[in-house]
């Protein structure tokens, strides 16, 4: 039978009954099972499967935050968006609010094949354009208020910089007076890892 029929209508938790996989609990565990699942993505598995498997993965990875080091779950996190990150990025139709002010920051910049790439997959762009495109629309929250897509369309990049665990881009994102106003959030430090909390 098909993976795409055997799969289809699953939810995340009866697709990793149905693998017989190992219990999300160690950093091997998941990347076994990151693997498997990539492969099943390419074997004809339903997008809409994958996009359910992805966010209960990050889900996983984020339930072990007391018992692993903060670089091995940033590690972790990377692996699954390096792995099967085009599945969590928006799916085509209108403009992606990200994509939006990302071509607007780098409006006058010789136009890179990274450029191009992450145009069509966001998951390709690295921290520091993720960075420099927050600060634009900084500047656009100072003075407008954004949707509820829109924001649903930032919050996984705003996320993504916190996520890293770096301090430097943190801190930069902190300073966001506009962002943090619109979104309502700051970041906190909780169980020694830097998090997300709505103010």
């Amino acid at each position: 039978m098909a993976n795409e029929t055997l799969y289809a209508g699953y939810s995340a938790e009866e697709i990793f009954e149905a693998l017989e996989a190992k219990p999300l609990t160690t950093k091997k565990n998941i990347l076994d099972y990151i693997a498997s699942i990539r492969k099943l993505a390419k074997d004809g598995m339903q997008e809409a499967e994958v996009k359910k498997v992805y966010e209960w993965i990050e889900k996983q990875i984020e339930a072990l935050g007391q018992d692993i080091k903060v670089n091995t779950m940033v590690y972790l996190k990377n692996e699954l968006r390096n792995n099967l990150g085009k599945f969590a990025a928006p799916t085509k139709g209108e403009e992606n609010t990200f994509i939006r002010f990302y071509k607007q920051t780098f409006a006058n910049q010789v136009k890179t094949k990274a450029y191009t790439y992450a145009l069509v997959d966001l998951t390709r762009l690295n921290e520091s354009s993720v960075i420099e495109t927050l600060k634009t629309i900084n500047t656009y929250c100072l003075r407008n208020k954004l949707s509820a897509k829109e924001k649903e369309d930032i919050m996984p990049m705003i996320k993504r910089i916190v996520d890293t665990q770096n301090l430097r881009l943190i801190n930069q994102l902190r300073s966001m007076e506009g962002i943090r106003k619109n979104f309502r959030i700051k970041v906190v430090e909780e169980n020694k890892r830097l998090i997300i909390k709505a103010i």
